[in-house]
C-alpha cells in the first residue's frame, strides 16, 4: 500500500514545504536597531532642515507630482526648456516624449554626478592612505582606493546608467520617427499650399490659406510661397546660365 493510501488521500507535506518558525529577535539586536533608529532622525538644525527641504510641482503633461530639492527642480525645468527649444515638439505625444528625454537626461546627469561625488568622498576618506610625493599620482591612487572600497555602489550606478541610456535611446528613436512623420506631412501640405497660392499669384487673385483648409496664417503663407517661388525660379535660371532674362522671375516676387 502506498504512502498516499495510508494518508487517506492526503499527501504528506515535504520538509521543504513546512514553514519554519521565525527565531525570536535577541535583545542585543533590538538594542542595536534602536540605536540605529536614533541616528536616522533626519536633520535637526535649521541649517540642515533648510538644505533638505523639498519643493513639489505638478508635471504639466503627466499630472504627476514631483518632489525635489529646489536646486534639482530648477535644473530639471531648465533641461526641459532646453529640450523643448531644441526639438520644437508639436502635439501632446511629442511633448510627452521630449519631457521623457529631458527627465532621463537629468537622471543620467545625476548618475554621473553621483559617481563623481563617490570619488570625492573617497578622496576625503582615503587621502591619508597614500603618500607618493606626486599630486597627480596621489590623486590617481586615492581614486583607485575609493573604487576598491566602494565597488558595490559604483557597480549599481553603472548598471543604472546603462539601463537609462538604453531607455533614452529608445525614447529618442520614437521621437525622431514621430517628428519625421510630422515633417513629411508638413512638407506635403506646404507643397499643396504653394501650388494653390502660385496659381492665384499668376492669375492676379488674392489667396487666403484658411479658405482652402490650410492652418498657415497669411504672413506664413506669403513667406513660404516667396521662398519656394524664388528657389524654383533660381533653379530654372541656373539651367539657362543665369542670363538676365531667366533671373527676372526669381527677382520679381514681391510680398
Amino acid at each position: 500500500m502506498s504512502i498516499k493510501a495510508l494518508s487517506h488521500g492526503n499527501e504528506i507535506p515535504s520538509a521543504a514545504s513546512v514553514e519554519k518558525p521565525t527565531p525570536p529577535v535577541s535583545e542585543a539586536r533590538l538594542h542595536a536597531n534602536r540605536l540605529n533608529a536614533q541616528k536616522s532622525t533626519g536633520p535637526r538644525t535649521e541649517q540642515g532642515k533648510q538644505r533638505s527641504r523639498l519643493n513639489a510641482t505638478r508635471h504639466g503633461f503627466t499630472g504627476q507630482v514631483l518632489c525635489l530639492p529646489p536646486e534639482e527642480l530648477d535644473a530639471l525645468n531648465a533641461i526641459i526648456r532646453q529640450f523643448e527649444q531644441h526639438y520644437q515638439p508639436s502635439g501632446p505625444q511629442e511633448h510627452h516624449l521630449v519631457h521623457m528625454l529631458a527627465q532621463l537626461q537629468h537622471r543620467l546627469h545625476g548618475i554621473m554626478a553621483g559617481t563623481n561625488n563617490l570619488f570625492a568622498i573617497g578622496a576625503a576618506e582615503n587621502a591619508d592612505l597614500w603618500d607618493v610625493n606626486h599630486s597627480a599620482v596621489q590623486t590617481a591612487f586615492v581614486f583607485a582606493e575609493t573604487v576598491r572600497r566602494s565597488k558595490d555602489p559604483l557597480l549599481t550606478l553603472s548598471i543604472y546608467e546603462q539601463r537609462l541610456m538604453r531607455q533614452y535611446e529608445k525614447v529618442l528613436k520614437m521621437l525622431r520617427e514621430l517628428q519625421a512623420d510630422r515633417k513629411t506631412q508638413e512638407a506635403r501640405e506646404q507643397e499643396d499650399l504653394y501650388q494653390v497660392a502660385a496659381c492665384h499669384r499668376v492669375a492676379g487673385k488674392e489667396f487666403s490659406p484658411a479658405e482652402f483648409g490650410f492652418v498657415y496664417s497669411n504672413a506664413e503663407s506669403e513667406a513660404l510661397v516667396k521662398r519656394k517661388w524664388v528657389f524654383e525660379k533660381a533653379r530654372e535660371a541656373h539651367k539657362k546660365g543665369f542670363d538676365p532674362e531667366s533671373c527676372k522671375p526669381a527677382l520679381a516676387f514681391t510680398v
